[in-house]
């Protein structure tokens, strides 16, 4: 089989090691514009769990690649001049020259074709290959090519960021928040090799207003100088690095269908996910196993192709679904700037709701306890009695002049029960057992303020003297049989937008 592949990134070169070890007969050329040892960014990053991957694939590749890593436990989170430290996070981090240098050592070793500085600009030159891999990155050319079968969509993040490289050294991960006349600026910093860190530096949408006219069009001098003012007790006289460091805005990129024939993506150019979970190399590279084995069994290759999809996409789903969350919280830095820096510190940690409470506990105990106990403070000094021990979400929570007795709260959920707009005996067994079941706050399903502003007849409603009547009856039965507080949700009636 010949197989020609669009891109000398970790993706394709990680995927051309493994189907030419797996099966060494194929014909397998790689395609990059750049020279092989340019590379543009500084650092990447891997869990545990991800090189653990690695070596049961390509043990060869994965002790290359361990040979070059910087490892940490720690996480550093600075906010407003505190720092917190938690532990049991297990990272690595390494060159991504160097990662993609040693992936181009062994493809020569199996036996790979590479060519560097050549750009395609015609798809048609490959028609005779068997297998063609769109591995070019956020601006492939293979996807916008043949856009009308693989219907990418773009969905621009609303901070700005540049990479930059740096010459101190970080013996943990770290996230640092500060502050200055033009607003709050977001650090993540980690070290990849022993003389330099990567620092990306995020600017939330109010700074980069306030901030655009001074620093948007300033060259790469006067930008690294502002930085390291803004960040110089940080830096202790360390220097900051360039490389072709700009201003830009971060694509979440999809894909609605990820081959077209004998076409198929793979890592950047089929699908992204914000950086600050640090999983779009780990992703380009586990897209490479997952083609790898689909292609395994002797099918047709539009077969094997569909079954790629069909393994990968949820994975996928999932990592762009927590990179979402977690960009959402620098997206609204402003919001957390209230908090006092240990609460900061968690709600940052858990952000991608990959972590939870428990997980977070087994990596760090320590800091778990001394979280749980700040909590328990700040609401003994609201003046509730709380044993030692209680979990937070089982502490009292005061709303104006209502008092819950927890923090379970029973979202919105409609259900198209009702008769008319009139709930029935449904909401009355549905919402008194979840208040029942213990919840502080029970909420009702959207409740319409008119017929006409029904989404369906099955909707609840409370334009009639009878709705009235109906929703006391679930109401009276919530307040008697348990401690839960009900809230109605009221629908929006009037013209959107």
């Amino acid at each position: 089989m010949r197989i020609v592949i669009i891109g000398g990134g970790a993706a394709g070169l990680y995927f051309a090691i493994l189907m030419k070890k797996g099966q060494p007969q194929h014909d397998i050329t790689v395609y990059e514009r750049n020279r092989q040892d340019d590379t543009f960014g500084f650092g990447v990053v891997f869990s545990d769990e991800t090189l653990g991957n690695f070596l049961s694939y390509d043990p060869e590749t994965y002790h290359q690649i361990t040979k070059e890593f910087s490892y940490w436990d720690e996480i550093d989170f600075v906010f407003k001049g505190e720092t917190i430290r938690t532990t049991g996070h297990g990272f690595c981090g390494c060159g991504r020259r160097e990662l993609l240098l040693l992936l181009q050592k062994r493809c020569r070793e199996l036996g790979v074709t590479l060519h560097f500085e050549i750009e395609i600009k015609d798809a048609s030159l490959f028609d005779s290959a068997d297998l063609i891999v769109g591995a070019d990155g956020i601006n492939s050319f293979v996807r916008d090519f043949h856009k009308q079968h693989f219907h990418p969509s773009f969905e621009w993040r609303r901070n700005k960021f540049i990479w930059l490289g740096c010459t101190k050294p970080h013996e943990a991960f770290t996230f640092d928040f500060t502050e200055n006349d033009h607003g709050i600026w977001v650090l993540g910093a980690y070290q990849y090799n022993p003389d330099l860190s990567t620092w990306i530096i995020e600017a939330p949408e109010h700074t980069w207003e306030n901030a655009r006219g001074e620093v948007e069009n300033m060259h790469e001098v006067e930008l690294l100088d502002y930085m390291e003012k803004l960040w110089a007790d940080r830096l202790e006289e360390h220097k900051l690095v360039p490389n072709k460091s700009v201003w830009r805005t971060f694509p979440t990129i999809r894909c609605k269908n990820w081959s077209h024939e004998n076409i198929v993506l793979i890592g950047d150019a089929l699908h992204t996910a914000h950086y600050s979970i640090g999983s779009g190399t780990k992703l380009a590279m586990e897209d490479a196993i997952a083609l790898y084995e689909s292609l395994g069994e002797m099918e047709e290759i539009d077969i094997s192709l569909k079954r790629f999809e069909e393994v990968r996409r949820t994975e996928v789903e999932i990592t762009q679904h927590a990179a979402d969350v977690s960009v959402v919280w620098t997206e609204n830095a402003r919001r957390y700037w209230k908090m006092e820096p240990i609460q900061a510190a968690y709600s940052m940690l858990t952000r991608s709701k990959q972590i939870t409470h428990e997980n977070l506990r087994l990596r760090d105990a320590r800091f778990v306890e001394n979280v749980e106990t700040h909590f328990t403070d700040k609401v003994r000094l609201q003046g509730f009695e709380i044993p030692d021990g209680t979990p937070p979400m089982f502490t009292p929570f005061k709303l104006r002049d209502i008092t819950l007795v927890n923090r379970v709260v029973v979202s919105p959920m409609d259900m198209y029960s009702s008769e008319d707009g009139t709930v029935g005996d449904f909401h009355f067994v549905h919402l008194g057992s979840m208040a029942m079941g213990g919840a502080g706050l029970v909420f009702s399903e959207m409740t319409c303020v008119s017929r006409d502003g029904r989404i369906t007849p099955g909707c609840a409603g409370l334009y009639k003297p009878e709705h009235v009547d109906a929703w006391a009856r679930v109401i009276d039965y919530v307040h008697g049989q348990s401690d839960a507080k009900f809230c109605m949700q009221i629908g929006h009636a009037g013209r959107k937008g």
